[in-house]
């Protein structure tokens, strides 16, 4: 499973850029129980960009949302973090991928794929 730090981070993470770290690791593992077209199709939907959620508007126009850590914003992270978080990421069973995808906001689109793949 993977440490506090690293659940953290995943959680903090904008649904596109979680889905950037975890898909491929995804992809590969579910492709190797399942490579019909439903799943390759089911994969491709949960990687298709989505429509950014709504934001509030601010006292000077549009609001940015907001990823909170302990340590602020996240938008981005390090390569070492990444890096580390994919070698973590790696040690999940394919279940456990598609629900860490599962508790990140995805688009409806998107999240009917995740749900498909769960079930």
């Amino acid at each position: 499973h993977l440490d506090k730090r690293h659940r953290d981070l995943l959680k903090a993470l904008p649904y596109e850029l979680r889905v950037r770290i975890v898909l491929p690791i995804l992809r590969q593992k579910a492709l190797q129980l399942d490579s019909s077209p439903e799943t390759l199709r089911l994969l491709d939907e949960i990687g298709e960009p989505r429509m950014p959620p709504p934001r509030d508007a601010g006292p000077g126009g549009l609001q940015e949302p907001s990823f909170m850590v302990a340590t602020g914003p996240v938008d981005r992270i390090t390569r070492q973090s990444e890096h580390t978080l994919t070698s973590a990421l790696w040690s999940l069973s394919l279940r456990s991928l598609i629900v860490s995808l599962n508790r990140a906001p995805a688009g409806e689109h998107q999240q009917k794929a995740i749900d498909d793949l769960v079930h």
